[in-house]
């Protein structure tokens, strides 16, 4: 097992207009190790005060015609390659700090999280500077010049699975568009924004360009009425996300929501069984069950269901539970002790209602927040498991006759879109299924996740979309000008 490097972690000040300095409060949060419930580390917890002199910050970098609000895209992308390689230099430091706070394995909370930081900076600075600030198209008469400009200042709510991923996917679009940002990390994992903030620095991100506000819900809210802000983009569970749609519906800003999921693999008659529990835990268990696009919910045709939970629950049975430091290890703890209590009372629930685990489904005891990988069967539409998201190692498996159409109609009865899967060795019937899956993303044979394509929910999963080239138009304004002549430089 690889030693632990970092030691206790404190962080006295915010990272404000491009400098570090003291909060309005003294109040502080703790940071405790997600395996050995050890303290981390603590940070000083941000103000309305402090939120006021961020957007503030980021307003004047905005309007800062020598500065940031004058860079056209190639001195954007610029900074961006910068910024990514600082970022680069940290991914040791912040993959085993994401793993201490998260749980998350050594390998993926680095790679899930400081090497897509820098591949998203580095994606965007390529987007834009391939992208022209002005077009110019026919009109009935004379000519339309279209004008993109950045939306401005943007909240920024990342969520604690993936801190620094999440970010990043707006962060980058919105750097590129010209934007500034006002972060608001989670509150359980804050500590990795500190050194984000340490990396835009050194790579000479204009002061007031990023802007880190770690505080707490109130405050959030705060911020995200502030009426300096312009848009809100926030990833994180369905009900806070309505709440903030709701605040920022009252006060017309644009929003983003990346929200919860319950998404389904589907398995057709022919489906190659072996393939499917290759991919099982990457589509199934990614991040200890603490990802949005796991496909939580197995459905499953009678024909070949025994043998696809015997070789689900063998292969769950395989995978190493241990500390998330050890590269043997697949499964780790869950980020905090209220978290291991709520997916354990859903293991509880899903007793009750009649399901049956032909593996975990119990209490997890020792040091740690350790949840017992689990396989549920006997699923059905109407049971909690199927339904809710419990943001756990667990799947449910849910028999079907085999007809694709009822297979189909399962898989969609869901108030969530985020994800999905289609496994068949008949490409085109495997396509059409997973054309008609009401879901944002679907992986035909396989998990993936590609930067280079938008991603987004549909139903409670979601409002808007991240990644791909098509994200950076959530951060623009359009401003078409009228000329009766072709302007110069066209």
């Amino acid at each position: 097992m690889p030693e632990a490097t970092l030691s206790i972690v404190e962080r006295d000040e915010l990272y404000i207009g491009g400098d570090w300095t003291a909060p309005e409060t003294s109040a502080r949060h703790e940071i405790v190790d997600s395996t050995t419930e050890a303290v981390v580390g603590s940070y000083a917890v941000a103000g309305r005060a402090d939120v006021d002199r961020a957007v503030a910050a980021a307003n004047a970098a905005l309007n800062d015609r020598d500065g940031w609000g004058g860079y056209g895209p190639a001195e954007r992308a610029a900074v961006m390659r910068r910024f990514a390689d600082a970022i680069e230099r940290r991914r040791d430091a912040l993959g085993e700090l994401i793993t201490r706070e998260v749980g998350t394995p050594f390998g993926r909370a680095r790679g899930a999280n400081a090497d897509t930081a820098a591949a998203l900076l580095r994606f965007y600075a390529d987007v834009i500077e391939r992208s022209p600030v002005e077009d110019l198209r026919p009109a009935g008469v004379g000519h339309s010049l279209v004008r993109r400009e950045p939306i401005g200042v943007v909240a920024m709510i990342a969520p604690w699975n993936y801190p620094l991923s999440t970010l990043f996917f707006k962060l980058a679009p919105a750097l590129a568009a010209g934007c500034t940002a006002v972060v608001k990390p989670a509150t359980m994992t804050a500590l990795n924004s500190f050194l984000v903030a340490e990396a835009a620095a050194e790579a000479g991100v204009p002061a007031g360009v990023l802007n880190i506000v770690p505080t707490d819900r109130e405050t959030g809210d705060h911020l995200v009425t502030h009426p300096g802000v312009q848009k809100v983009a926030f990833t994180g569970s369905t009900d806070v996300g309505r709440h903030i749609g709701g605040l920022a519906g009252q006060h017309l800003k644009a929003v983003t929501l990346e929200l919860g999921g319950k998404s389904a693999a589907l398995l057709l008659e022919d489906a190659s069984i072996e393939k499917f529990v290759e991919h099982l835990h990457e589509l199934s268990f990614a991040n200890n069950g603490q990802t949005c696009t796991n496909n939580t919910r197995l459905i499953v045709p009678a024909a070949i269901y025994d043998d696809v939970v015997a070789a689900v629950t063998e292969t769950v049975r395989s995978w190493p539970v241990g500390h998330p430091m050890d590269r043997e290890t697949v499964v780790g703890p869950v980020v905090s002790r209220a978290h291991k209590a709520s997916i354990e009372r859903y293991y509880e629930i899903a007793k009750t209602e009649g399901t049956r685990a032909m593996i975990g489904g119990g209490s997890a005891e020792g040091t740690g927040f350790f949840v017992q990988p689990t396989v549920f069967v006997d699923v059905s539409p109407e049971m909690t498991m199927f339904r809710e998201e419990l943001f756990g190692p667990a799947v449910s498996i849910t028999k079907y006759s085999g007809d694709v159409e009822e297979g189909l109609a399962i898989a969609n009865d869901s108030r969530y879109g985020l994800s999905g899967a289609v496994f068949s060795e008949n490409e085109s019937l495997a396509l059409d299924s997973a054309r008609r899956l009401e879901t944002g993303t679907v992986g035909f044979n396989m998990a993936n996740f590609d930067i280079g394509a938008p991603f987004g929910g549909r139903k409670d999963s979601g409002v808007g979309f991240e990644l791909g080239a098509e994200a950076i138009t959530a951060y623009l304004h359009y401003k078409t000008i009228f000329t009766p002549v072709v302007p110069a430089g066209f």
